[in-house]
């Protein structure tokens, strides 16, 4: 049974899932006698964590129960108190959770602390919560974040039309699947290029709901017009530039911007102190949505750990844009190749 209430809380953890960074997704379930008591999850940072949430109608009646969660409590104070001293208060008897807190101010500290108090812990690891937790795991391992990377292709291996123009390559099915990634996932990465050329909102959008999510931007010399649907599809835009000047600043003004200048590598900006400067804003999941230049180049830095390359089936001719510049396997270091149907389209998945 133990399983079945931690899967149980794996899929409230889910709800929020790419909404709570800095903190982790988690979700928990009271049980007591065989019956779920109650239930919880984190709603974003600053919330109260899935544990308080699921106690907080209980009282008395948490007295004997079982919580299971789907990440270590914590045991110390960030922007709320210590989930340890209210499990002690509550009268829990047993704590069951799925995945050790990597964070070092809690991973075995609170198990100490609730069996210090009489409260049993069981640590029972389950491979789906080790994967949901995989990109904060990530995170705590190298202060950046676990980079997706999506591309779509068509069979003959074409990401647009002649001289750049957009072609409509995937179907609904494909489409769909999109926005939900970018739903769990805490923020974009884009280029000025993508953002000049095709305009996207890069929201998402899914039947019954659209949600606003950070965009970083490369954007060398902020090219980027001010007319930009992104400026109001987003929920803030980071326009990381190579030092360009205070007039280029001073354009955006009007718009809600951020400026981080970072150094320049032979072939364009510092992608490696990009993605730490995005580690430092606490994002877990990073959705990388842009050309064939820029998925290239993450491949080859070694900066991405997972891909997503759709194949359409269509053939765009010799005159369309290819989407990687170069014959050679760039993709030599996979470790991992999943496929899967998605309509008339293929996905690729790639781990690294």
């Amino acid at each position: 049974m133990h399983e079945l209430y931690l899967k149980e809380a794996l899929a409230l953890a889910a709800i929020r899932r790419g909404f709570c960074a800095p903190n982790p997704a988690v979700g928990a379930v009271v049980v007591k006698n065989n019956q779920v008591l109650a239930t919880g999850y984190h709603w974003a940072a600053g919330h109260p964590h899935a544990e308080v949430e699921a106690l907080k109608s209980l009282n008395n009646q948490a007295q004997d129960a079982t919580l299971y969660v789907t990440l270590e409590p914590c045991c110390h104070f960030g922007k709320t108190p210590p989930c340890t001293d209210l499990l002690i208060r509550s009268g829990i008897k047993r704590v069951v959770f799925g995945m050790r807190d990597p964070n070092p101010q809690v991973t075995n500290k609170s198990e100490t602390i609730l069996n210090k108090a009489g409260i049993e812990t069981i640590y029972l690891a389950l491979p789906e919560i080790t994967h949901f937790y995989r990109s904060y795991t990530f995170w705590w391992q190298t202060k950046r974040p676990y980079v997706t990377a999506k591309i779509a292709l068509s069979l003959d291996g074409k990401i647009a039309g002649a001289h750049g123009r957009r072609v409509n390559l995937t179907g609904v099915v494909a489409k769909e699947f999109t926005h939900q990634q970018r739903k769990r996932s805490d923020a974009i990465l884009t280029t000025a290029k993508t953002i000049i050329c095709d305009d996207p909102l890069l929201n998402v959008r899914l039947p019954n709901e659209t949600f606003k999510k950070p965009v970083y931007i490369l954007d060398s010399r902020l090219s980027i017009p001010l007319t930009a649907k992104i400026f109001d599809h987003a929920e803030r835009v980071v326009l990381l530039h190579d030092k360009a000047s205070q007039i280029e600043v001073n354009k955006f003004s009007a718009k809600n911007v951020q400026y981080v200048a970072v150094d320049r590598q032979d072939d364009g900006l510092h992608l490696l102190q990009i993605l730490h400067l995005i580690g430092k804003d606490g994002v877990h999941d990073l959705w990388l949505e842009a050309g064939g230049y820029c998925f290239e180049s993450f491949v080859r830095a070694k900066l991405l750990q997972r891909a997503l390359i759709y194949v359409a089936p269509k053939w765009l001719g010799e005159t369309a844009q290819t989407a990687f510049s170069t014959h050679n396997n760039i993709f030599q270091t996979v470790q991992q190749i999943t496929w899967q149907s998605l309509g008339d389209d293929s996905l690729c998945e790639l781990i690294w």
